[in-house]
């Protein structure tokens, strides 16, 4: 079989698991995987013939995809501003939504000057790691509650920035003792249990403790967070938090409440309020 045949055989399978709206386009993709060849040239050379195990190989992943796992984790990248960060199954596939809680921090980060940054619930470092590309004087520190995540991010860091980022394990802030920052920004598990019954079954393939919220209404961490952030912060130091725009008022009031102010929301590309921030003074 050869490339030409290989795809139109893989874009059928999906197609007709009804798992994705671009099965040619995946089915491209988990076959470039196989290959180690970009799109371009695999089509330029679609008379190729595949060798056994890469029609095995090729026909493994396509079934898993059609079995709604993540093509992400499939290919083991993904692209988030502008970057292709390494992905499997211990941390959650980079979204472009959060790329809006990048966007926040660099508006408010200006690239003269030194600032300790803290990525809390960093997953894959999508977020501290796109920041540290834009900021370079900044400090970033990349904290996770999972030890398997923070080897992702720290491979990330290392592939990306060139260098290895510092990481702490730490559950929240409890491994943060004594550590003040200027900013802390975080894409923590915010869905509640009944939003993660609702999402797509390829969702529900992510790791449940970087979706889950806790609570009924997915804010538990979100509230332990900003009960405890101003311990962290130095004066005038920001909280910047990713949300689904139907929490976006109550963690806004939550903020108010703890003593935050200037307190504001930024939509995502869908016009959706994605995240909210306060700035903390003494």
């Amino acid at each position: 079989m050869n490339i030409e045949q290989a795809l139109k055989e893989g874009a059928h399978i999906l197609y007709t698991a009804c798992v994705t709206d671009t099965p040619f386009l995946e089915a491209s993709l988990l076959l470039c995987s196989v290959l180690n060849l970009q799109k371009e040239e695999l089509y330029r050379h679609d008379s190729i013939e595949l060798e056994n195990a890469q029609h095995e190989r090729y026909l493994q992943l396509v079934q898993k995809r059609a079995a709604y796992h993540p093509i992400a984790y499939l290919i083991g990248k993904q692209e988030f501003w502008g970057l292709p960060f390494i992905v499997n199954e211990n941390v959650l596939i980079p979204r472009n939504d959060t790329e809006t809680l990048v966007e926040q921090a660099l508006s408010m980060l200006d690239e003269e000057t030194e600032y300790r940054v803290l990525d809390l619930a960093t997953g894959s470092g999508c977020v501290g790691i796109a920041v540290a590309t834009e900021r370079p004087l900044a400090h970033v520190l990349l904290s996770d509650l999972s030890a398997k995540a923070l080897t992702i991010a720290l491979a990330n860091s290392k592939e990306l920035l060139g260098k290895e980022l510092p990481t702490i394990q730490s559950d929240l802030f409890r491994s943060l003792q004594n550590l003040r920052f200027h900013m802390i920004m975080s894409n923590p598990p915010y869905l509640s249990s009944q939003w993660i019954d609702q999402c797509e079954k390829q969702v529900k393939k992510e790791p449940i403790m970087a979706l889950d919220g806790m609570g009924d209404d997915g804010l538990s961490l979100i509230r332990h967070i900003i009960s405890e952030s101003p311990h962290y912060l130095e004066n005038g130091g920001i909280l910047l938090l990713e949300c689904d725009y139907r929490q976006h008022q109550e963690i806004s009031d939550l903020l108010l409440a703890r003593g935050f102010s200037q307190i504001g929301g930024k939509r995502d590309l869908q016009g959706l309020l994605r995240v909210v921030w306060g700035v903390w003074h003494v």
